[in-house]
């Protein structure tokens, strides 16, 4: 099984394995680059998968993705939601934060593997799309659903600009799942989303100054701090502690880049806008479980 959990937090996420008692592992994998996207086929017997808290992080990693399930059962949790799929639905899950997945039996799935900034720049909300299941037998679900499996199916076939065009297409096709599925009582307008988008792009420019704070940011949004906090209350953060993950989650990619491997850790974190040697362990080690130069080591 060693050779399995290798595989798969290599390709996909850091997971913990199991199989179910007295079970001889079989298991077939087949990745198609599609641009900056990757589409996997996996077909396996039964396992569970889980990502513990303060699990170590990959640069290629750092993904959300869309599960397709095409045969068996499949239930993925994360954020205190359930999705328990049947074959042809789908759901979608951040590979970077602890989520449980159970397939008890034999199953096939497709997955899209989906840069965060990617996705993140259509869906705003996307935090509160996670473990929704997205059925597939009808609507938007079901049109989505059987793209993504003859895409899977043509996989072979298609030339470097098909792929290209397919990969935008599947993007904005699951953005509209990823929509519909999510719960009523959570409407975002679309005001406060292009708001927040903005914010983000904004944030995510400016990480590097030290003296970033709610006011710049509001100023430079040209929106009123309370507003802007207000957004991030509605993701049950702050403004604040979303600039900091942020900073925290740049540091510990820089840390595990083989191209930053000479780079004094105390560099990256004034490279992210940390001003406190001090401060910033403390920091990181709330935030992975490991004091930088730990976490450093063991990449």
């Amino acid at each position: 099984m060693s050779w399995l959990r290798e595989v798969i937090c290599r390709e996909y996420a850091q997971v913990e394995v199991t199989l179910p008692a007295r079970q001889i592992l079989s298991q077939d994998l087949r990745i198609y680059p599609w641009n900056e996207l990757r589409l996997s086929v996996v077909q396996c017997n039964g396992v569970a998968l889980e990502r513990l808290p303060r699990a170590p992080q990959r640069v290629s990693q750092d993904c959300y993705f869309a599960v397709v399930l095409i045969s068996g059962n499949y239930c993925l949790e994360q954020d205190g939601r359930e999705a328990v799929l049947r074959p042809g639905d789908m759901t979608l899950y951040d590979a970077t934060r602890p989520h449980r997945i159970q397939c008890p039996g034999d199953f096939v799935k497709l997955i899209l593997s989906i840069p965060r900034p990617l996705l993140r720049e259509r869906m705003p909300d996307i935090e509160h799309c996670t473990a929704l299941p997205m059925p597939g037998a009808g609507g938007i679900g079901a049109v989505t659903s059987n793209f993504l499996r003859a895409s899977s199916q043509q996989a072979d076939e298609l030339t470097t600009l098909e792929t290209s065009s397919l990969a935008e297409q599947a993007l904005d096709l699951l953005t509209l799942s990823a929509a519909s599925a999510r719960p009523a009582s959570f409407a975002v307008s679309r005001s406060r989303s292009v708001s927040m988008r903005r914010v983000k792009l904004l944030i995510e420019k400016c990480l590097a100054d030290c003296d970033l704070d709610t006011a710049i940011i509001a100023r430079r949004a040209g929106l009123s701090a309370r507003y802007v906090n207000a957004l991030f209350g509605d993701e049950g953060t702050s403004l604040m502690r979303y600039v900091w993950r942020l900073r925290l989650e740049n540091c510990a990619k820089d840390m595990q880049d083989p191209r930053r491997a000479g780079d004094a850790i105390s560099d990256i974190a004034f490279r992210w806008g940390f001003n406190d040697a001090s401060h910033f362990s403390r920091a990181f080690r709330r935030q992975f479980g490991r004091a930088p130069r730990e976490f450093r080591q063991r990449r």
